[in-house]
């Protein structure tokens, strides 16, 4: 009997992950499956119970933690609890563009470029 909250979708998809750490580590790995909650991936080596990490996918960025890892033949499986994704990257990226080109707020002129200080005396040498 199926116990899980969310059903999961099969799927077969390669993906590069970065484990965080000391350095950071950028592999390669595969999504086996996916749910609301959750990502099963196939790695090549085997990575420890509580490690963060993020999915770079097209126009998403999620963090999880590793909450299991098993060996499985020839590689290892290993199951991550989502913990926050971000979706629409590539709209978000364009509202940023156009907020930083147009002008916020009240504007000040430049004291320099206004000649604020022109009638002021040089120091003294």
């Amino acid at each position: 009997m199926n116990q899980r909250r969310e059903p999961r979708l099969q799927i077969d998809q390669s993906v590069w992950i970065t484990i965080f750490g000391e350095p950071d580590i950028r592999l390669p790995a595969r999504i086996k499956n996916v749910s609301a909650r959750g990502i099963g991936l196939e790695l090549q080596g085997p990575v420890a119970i509580g490690t963060a990490l993020k999915f770079e996918l097209e126009d998403s960025l999620l963090l999880g933690e590793i909450i299991y890892c098993r060996e499985d033949e020839d590689s290892f499986y290993v199951g991550v609890e989502l913990e926050q994704a971000l979706y629409g990257l590539t709209d978000l990226a364009a509202a940023l563009r156009a907020f930083s080109d147009s002008p916020s707020g009240p504007q000040q002129p430049d004291p320099v470029k206004e000649g604020r200080y022109q009638n002021q005396q040089e120091p003294h040498q």
